[in-house]
């Protein structure tokens, strides 16, 4: 009897583990959230390059006050830029006068000197100027040249 009973309580005992063992396995699905990082790089403003636009006229210039013409800047790295403008001379509206100068910007703020290397009458002149610049759509707007006294208007937009 005593054979009975051990032989009863380990076959018991084996149902039980047996039992156990499969009611603790179960499927799971398991989610794992993943985080993904995006690096974002800024970059220095695209200012060097062709930009073309045009200029407007103020008084004590040549031709009548309001007249837009032709304005291009060609910006170098390093600080350099050069111009072409047509403008008034002689009874035409078709005179092309070149410039060289420097630029500097900080921020949104562009600022450049210059001097001419052709201008209309024979007489190269130092200018200075002004304008915002928006790296967003590429344009140097609310420009100012002053030279002599007198001042000019102009907007540029780059184009290469």
């Amino acid at each position: 009897m005593r054979k009975l009973l051990l032989s009863s309580v380990l076959l018991i005992s084996f149902i039980i583990l047996i039992i156990s063992s499969q009611s603790s396995c179960k499927k799971e699905t398991i989610t794992n959230q993943v985080t993904v990082k995006d690096t974002v790089f800024v970059c220095n403003p695209r200012i060097a390059g062709l930009w073309e636009g045009t200029y407007t006229v103020g008084t004590g210039f040549p031709g009548p006050p309001g007249t837009s013409f032709y304005f291009s800047f060609h910006i170098y790295p390093g600080g350099k830029f050069s111009y072409k403008s047509k403008g008034y001379y002689n009874g035409s509206y078709d005179y092309v006068t070149f410039a060289d100068g420097t630029w500097t910007l900080n921020g949104t703020s562009f600022a450049f000197s210059d001097i001419t290397i052709n201008a209309a009458g024979g007489t190269n002149f130092s200018q200075t100027g002004t304008a915002t610049y928006n790296s967003v759509n590429s344009s140097l707007t609310n420009g100012v040249i002053t030279n002599n006294g007198n001042t000019e208007t102009f907007s540029l937009t780059r184009v290469n």
